[in-house]
């Protein structure tokens, strides 16, 4: 699987948009790859948000010499 971002799943949206008008795919396939264009669009903005947020930690640390850590959830091992 290649990476991606914004612009790649922009564009993969649009293929299939153009791939509908053709009734290359049904409405049923666009559905599918919508919700997981959806899901997909969702990580990236979580990402985002988490970036934002360490970046505000970091101010706020340095601004009042603090230690507030963000917990690292995705490292941990679940059993």
């Amino acid at each position: 699987m290649k990476p991606q971002n914004s612009k790649s799943l922009l564009s993969f949206v649009f293929d299939q948009m153009e791939k509908l008008d053709k009734n290359e795919i049904d409405v049923e396939q666009a559905k599918a790859q919508s919700n997981l264009v959806k899901q997909a669009n969702n990580i990236l903005r979580y990402e985002l948000d988490r970036a934002k947020t360490e970046m505000k930690i970091t101010e706020h640390n340095q601004t009042y010499s603090d230690t507030v850590r963000l917990r690292q959830a995705e490292i941990k091992n679940f059993e």
